[in-house]
């Protein structure tokens, strides 16, 4: 692959392109911080910013582009059609529901985002929405504008200290919010959950995160529900009418995630029917641009704090993004993509062939020859070499059925010294 040829690049220490090798040509669809498009010009590659791209003219901007940054441009199928070079999309975000993953993959496209950048934003603005609609502060700002005085009415607020959030979803954004939480002296609430990583599980330690079982534990326990989740097939409208059936009269909902996990007119009905508050950063049909004209009936309703999808809109945020994707182009330059969501996960195949072998030029290539004229296609392959460097070992896991004299067959070939095969149809 042309990419893994490049010799390697860094944001920090710029050196002219001839040294690296041949320089990229990417193209900024959207609105970006500056420091990335400076950055990655220092370093040799030459920057297209178009930040008022959409889908129905990014196909015109993709000829000869080799890497394409988003952040809200949606990437349909037709745009990727018209791409000739397009080796990575990366998103300048976690989400990457605005990108058509399936059609990239298929057309041997890496898909990487810049998770966690945004997070301290996103949980900042958690707590304004919180704090708004506990203190009522956009009627009580309004009131004021109008000539109003009504200390009485805006003196009956609750107060945070010792209620119980609950959190639903512990990702970057979830775990910063869960700390945000406790230093307002809330008590915080997560669902347990299989396959979590190490980092993951201490820092719901270090935090003090309390976890229960299931999410109807989480919402009926919880005097506020903090959404923060990934919109997926899984997560679309999982706000809906059993989900809100769990919370309690007069509860506090918070949306800054995406407006697709709740399903609106059961929030509107649970509103009317629960008494429920609510504050919502995102909403279902966003305008696809600013100034425009936005007719929403949960936007409107007298219960909603609302804002213009702004979660990650911080300067901060921002700079964090930009360095965030430099590090993305810097790692697909490597040859090493990094939080690539389209690759297959390693051990996907249904067999897996393991050859022992001396360090020499041509044995791998006798190997995949070999498994070539068994028509086993090779989905993974993993090769280190042993110190001293006589000797090395390759791990392949391919698709397909492994022939009885396959061993025979490997074994034989030249400076092999041991081979194994696994069907792991068959383990388990």
């Amino acid at each position: 692959m042309e990419s893994q040829l490049r010799g390697p690049s860094y944001p920090h220490s710029p050196v002219e392109s001839s040294e690296l090798g041949e320089k990229m040509k990417i193209l900024i669809a959207d609105e970006l911080h500056e420091s990335a498009q400076k950055t990655l010009e220092l370093i040799g590659h030459e920057v297209i910013v178009k930040p008022k791209c959409t889908s129905a003219d990014l196909h015109e901007h993709l000829q000869g582009v080799e890497a394409l940054v988003v952040r809200s441009t949606r990437v349909l199928e037709k745009n990727l059609q018209a791409a000739d070079t397009l080796e990575v999309i990366i998103r300048a975000g976690a989400g990457v529901d605005t990108i058509d993953v399936e059609a990239a993959s298929n057309q041997g496209i890496y898909v990487c985002n810049v998770p966690g950048k945004n997070a301290v934003a996103v949980a900042e603005l958690t707590f304004a929405l919180l704090l708004g609609i506990d203190r009522r502060i956009a009627d009580g700002a309004q009131d004021l504008k109008d000539g109003i005085w009504n200390k009485r009415l805006y003196s009956k607020a609750d107060g945070l200290h010792g209620k119980i959030i609950g959190i639903v979803g512990l990702g970057e954004i979830g775990l910063c919010v869960a700390e945000r939480a406790k230093a307002f002296g809330l008590t915080v609430l997560g669902e347990r959950k299989q396959g979590r990583t190490q980092r993951v599980e201490q820092r719901i330690r270090q935090i003090g995160i309390r976890l229960v079982d299931t999410l109807p534990d989480l919402v009926s326990q919880s005097d506020i529900v903090s959404i923060h989740v990934p919109f997926n097939e899984a997560t679309e409208s999982m706000v809906n009418k059993d989900f809100l059936s769990d919370f309690q009269k007069g509860a506090i909902l918070i949306n800054t995630s995406r407006g697709e996990v709740i399903d609106e007119q059961d929030l509107l009905d649970a509103i009317e029917n629960q008494s429920l508050r609510v504050g919502l950063d995102v909403f279902q049909d966003e305008p696809a641009s600013s100034g425009t004209n936005f007719d929403s009936k949960l936007a409107n309703h007298p219960s909603i704090v609302g804002s213009h999808h702004i979660g990650a809109s911080t300067k901060q945020a921002s700079i964090a993004v930009a360095k965030g994707v430099i590090e993305a182009i810097t790692s697909f330059e490597l040859g090493n993509p990094k939080n690539c969501v389209n690759e297959s996960p390693e051990g996907d195949g249904t067999s897996q062939v393991r050859v022992r072998h001396l360090d020499k030029v041509g044995v791998l290539a006798s190997v995949l020859s070999t498994l070539r004229s068994v028509d086993l296609n090779v989905q993974y392959m993993n090769n280190k070499v042993f110190a001293g460097k006589k000797a090395a070992v390759s791990t392949i896991e391919v698709a397909g059925e492994i022939p009885a004299d396959l061993y025979d067959q490997l074994i034989s070939l030249e400076n092999v010294l041991g081979v194994s095969l696994l069907d792991k149809r068959s383990v388990g």
